[in-house]
């Protein structure tokens, strides 16, 4: 017979086991939660017992039964059915079931004490926090060395922000060259205050002169080449007309042996003659070919030299390129290192850069059915059994988390960091 003072203490064990999770919703059970069950008029079944790694809790006469992811309501209900059908009994009995102790959670990072911890009803974030000791400061015997690394960072920052300007502005002068200009235009941007423009507007204008004067040696060997090869035709045209003239004599000197008025042996000069005047244009035209050669050699060592500097020029802007990632690489971390050694050197001397320190960030690591969902969570956000609370101090935060909860809501970055990472870019 059900009772009515166990039913009573069903529904007042069940509105404990809901009260103690208002805010997060109605609890279910999970491995390594102990249970406290008690059966009505079954002593055996009324006890401690422990959900194992299985999601099971193993109870006498029924054996195990599934209570991962039930409420205390439905295992108590398991129960009763359970014990029902195992005994035969014609009515179900009673039963209830509450936490005796909720299964851990888990917390590491930036804490004195990592470790796993046994879990307490409404728990935030900033409890599990004080349970393991506090944020970690590394012990230390004086500030010298953050206020060294301090100073470090800074001096880093401000060589490659010095780096970045003589970047830019031999970025400006190898655009030019690139694009084959005579001229530079004028600087825009961050360019524009560089203290290297005259160096590299110096450079280009030498490298312009340069080219000038070799494109001009160029131009005068082919104009050289050119007044050779005119020279050269008019010897040509010369010897053609001493050729016609030979030939002339040649014909009408056999006109005359023909008739017996010459002797023969007068052709064999002029005949000589004619074939030393073929030689001689041959050698001519021979001297005109090369110098159209030497021209055409000229012409294409002209097209190179501009051709090499644009070429030379782009290479030199992929290197500038590549520099310029690594020094945004460099500045990022000397940024890091002086957020992280303000965080842990002494309190702040006022309170401007107590609003300015970067807080701790949190993410809490949570099992949901067979996968893990990962939570990023403020102070007061609620831990539940089972949880893993990552804890990262302010040069640990890892660049995902970049958008991280403040107390008020906004998203924190040091002022000093913003005005730097917008002079370099």
């Amino acid at each position: 017979m059900r009772t009515k003072p166990f039913v009573s203490l069903l529904v007042l064990t069940l509105l404990c086991t809901s009260n103690s999770y208002g805010q997060e919703g109605i609890y279910r059970l999970g491995v390594q939660d102990r249970l406290r069950i008690h059966v009505h008029e079954w002593p055996v079944l009324t006890g401690e017992f422990t959900i194992g790694p299985d999601g099971k809790v193993t109870l006498p006469m029924i054996g195990d039964v599934a209570a991962a992811g039930l409420m205390s309501a439905e295992l108590a209900s398991r129960i009763s059915e359970g014990l029902k059908a195992k005994a035969q009994l014609l009515e179900l009995p009673d039963a209830a079931v509450s936490v005796s102790q909720y299964r851990p959670f888990y917390i590491l990072g930036g804490v004195e004490r990592p470790g796993e911890y046994a879990f307490r009803p409404n728990m935030v974030v900033l409890n599990a926090v004080s349970i393991a000791g506090g944020a970690y400061r590394p012990p230390r015997s004086s500030d010298w060395g953050f206020e060294r690394d301090s100073i470090t960072g800074g001096g880093d920052i401000r060589t490659i922000l010095l780096r970045r300007d003589e970047l830019s502005a031999r970025q400006w002068r190898l655009q030019g060259e690139a694009a084959g200009l005579d001229a530079l235009p004028a600087p825009e941007g961050a360019t524009a205050a560089s203290r290297f423009l005259g160096e590299e507007r110096a450079i280009f204008l030498a490298r312009n002169e340069r080219q000038k004067n070799q494109t001009a040696s160029f131009d005068n060997s082919v104009n050289l080449l050119e007044r050779e090869i005119i020279s050269i035709q008019e010897q040509a045209k010369a010897a053609e007309k001493q050729k016609e003239s030979v030939a002339r004599e040649l014909e009408d000197t056999r006109t005359l042996i023909s008739r017996g008025l010459a002797p023969a042996p007068r052709i064999l000069p002029l005949e000589r003659t004619i074939a030393q005047i073929d030689r001689e244009l041959r050698e001519l035209d021979t001297s005109i070919l090369r110098a159209r050669q030497q021209i055409n050699l000229m012409n294409a060592q002209k097209v190179a030299l501009r051709d090499e500097r644009q070429s030379t020029a782009r290479a030199e802007l992929q290197s500038l390129l590549a520099q310029s990632k690594e020094l945004d690489e460099r500045f990022e971390t000397a940024t890091r290192l002086i957020a992280g050694s303000a965080a842990l050197s002494s309190a702040p001397t006022n309170s401007a850069e107590m609003d300015s320190s970067p807080l701790l960030t949190f993410v809490i690591m949570r099992p949901v059915g067979d996968a893990i969902q990962e939570i990023q969570a403020m102070e007061t956000t609620r831990v539940q059994p089972g949880d893993i609370v990552k804890v990262f101090r302010p040069q640990e935060a890892p660049r995902p988390l970049s958008q991280s909860p403040t107390r008020n809501g906004a998203n924190s970055k040091s002022p000093l960091a913003k005005e730097q990472i917008g002079a370099l870019r």
